[in-house]
């Protein structure tokens, strides 16, 4: 078949990959080149098992890294606690690592299939299925593309999702708006070690941790009212109000701040179908978690496996084969957005007695046997 992917981001580089080897692919991306946001995620679970599957897992691998966990420190950089990740590491059965989102996208553009091609720059203005055995996009400089299939995987926001579900193409704000960016320290990187670190703090929180020994990543979140879903515009100087004096370190990089950073809401999506016709989502235009679940490109990963091994096993009958890749897929992702949504409350404390349950809460995770019950149960879900 041939096959259009909207999106260049971990789930469109994923599902090329799983697709390339019996499909002509192409995947159409509105950036002029591979994208360098995001943050630090962890890999596990579905979408370490899938990485492994589809060929791709020592490419990520050697991207990634181990945090020996997270220190916790007050605005005015007082220690306040330790949270290790090693029960993290014992529960997965070492099957997880840390990764940089953009390192994710250059670790599968590394090892694309000769089967598939990126073009940057191509901007989808609009898809739509055209009936029997086919489906259109339109560009933004008037091009229309003729497939057999097309997968949306173009984001949260997705414009495939407006068209397979139109009344579902808004985001689900979780009340938070997040932002990060990297930036060249190394003297910041030998000092942080392979610790992050992470505020102790009400209202707002910021990060910081070393990607390598020369690179490291700040992010920073605060609350937000629920009922704005309008795309925040990335803005130096506010992200220098709004986080001054959260701590030593994150005031001493603020300042560094790149003319480009990510800078958007905290939200999910969800559809009530992921197909029509020939028009299919995967990724975070299908079912975004949030990074509250922390996921996100796991799920991805697994999406793109789950997307491949329904089309193989369809012969000609795409509509039926669509419908059992959300069959099987969809619970798998409803669990990690509940997950999301009942960890709302704790991402950020509003209040200093909240603040101070989180502390207490951390404290219980040294209790021996804590920690093992309850990363089990996080693996588990």
């Amino acid at each position: 078949m041939e096959i259009l992917v909207v999106g260049a981001g971990v789930s469109g580089l994923a599902v090329a990959h799983e697709l390339a080897a019996h499909h002509r692919v192409t995947v159409l991306e509105a950036a002029p080149g591979p994208r360098g946001g995001g943050s630090m995620i962890d890999l596990f679970g579905p979408g370490f098992d899938a990485a492994e599957r589809i060929g791709v897992l020592p490419a990520l691998r050697s991207r990634g890294r181990l945090l020996r966990g997270v220190r916790y420190e007050a605005a005015d950089g007082t220690p306040t606690g330790r949270l290790d990740a090693a029960p993290l590491v014992e529960a997965a059965g070492g099957r997880c690592f840390s990764i940089l989102r953009p390192e994710i996208e250059q670790a599968l553009l590394s090892c694309l299939p000769g089967g598939a091609r990126i073009r940057y720059g191509a901007r989808v203005d609009a898809v739509r299925d055209a009936g029997g055995d086919h489906a259109e996009v339109v560009l933004a400089d008037g091009g229309v593309l003729g497939a057999d299939l097309v997968v949306g995987c173009d984001g949260v926001r997705s414009a495939v999702r407006a068209a397979v579900a139109p009344q579902h193409a808004a985001v689900i704000p979780m009340g938070f708006r997040a932002a990060s960016f990297l930036l060249e320290a190394p003297r910041l990187a030998a000092e942080l070690g392979d610790w992050a670190l992470m505020t102790d703090t009400v209202g707002r929180i910021g990060g910081l941790y070393a990607c390598d020994a020369r690179r490291i990543a700040l992010f920073l979140a605060e609350r937000t009212d629920r009922r704005d879903v309008s795309r925040p515009v990335p803005d130096r100087d506010r992200l220098q109000r709004t986080y001054q004096g959260l701590h030593p370190l994150i005031d001493a990089v603020l300042p560094l701040c790149p003319e480009t950073f990510y800078d958007d809401l905290v939200a999910q999506s969800a559809a009530p179908r992921w197909s029509t016709g020939r028009l299919v989502l995967a990724g975070d235009a299908a079912h975004a978690v949030s990074l509250l679940a922390g996921q996100g490109a796991s799920l991805a990963i697994a999406g793109a496996e789950a997307l491949g091994r329904s089309l193989r096993a369809s012969g000609p009958h795409i509509g039926a084969v669509l419908a059992e890749y959300e069959r099987r897929f969809r619970p798998v992702v409803e669990r990690a957005q509940s997950s999301g949504r009942r960890s709302a409350s704790a991402f950020i404390p509003a209040t200093a007695a909240q603040l101070r349950m989180q502390q207490l809460g951390r404290r219980a995770l040294g209790v021996p046997g804590i920690a093992r019950l309850l990363t089990r149960r996080f693996i588990a879900a």
